[in-house]
């Protein structure tokens, strides 16, 4: 009886267990937090630095990290609602 190989750019790794699965998202969402935390400090640190005689430069830079924290609070957003789905309801993420 010979037996067949699956080559190797054919194998699928079998899903994660739903365990590991919410440890992987728990991680995320932690970095998520973090990266979050972290964004909201610099823009709070940057609109204490603005006063009257503030450059462009450095209202550029508070624009920046204003960006910064938005973005990283809607990635956190998304993390947080998949750890949810995945806790509360039981459904597995698509990513």
């Amino acid at each position: 009886m010979t037996s067949k190989l699956v080559p190797f750019h054919h194998y699928v790794p079998p899903p994660p267990s739903p365990e590991d699965l919410t440890d992987l998202w728990r991680e995320r969402l932690d970095a998520a937090r973090r990266d979050y935390e972290d964004a909201r400090l610099e823009a709070s640190q940057a609109v204490e630095s603005i006063t009257c005689g503030s450059t462009s430069k450095e209202i550029d830079a508070l624009c920046a990290a204003d960006r910064r924290e938005s973005a990283a609070l809607d990635e956190y957003m998304r993390v947080l609602r998949i750890f949810h789905q995945l806790v509360v309801r039981g459904e597995k993420p698509e990513t």
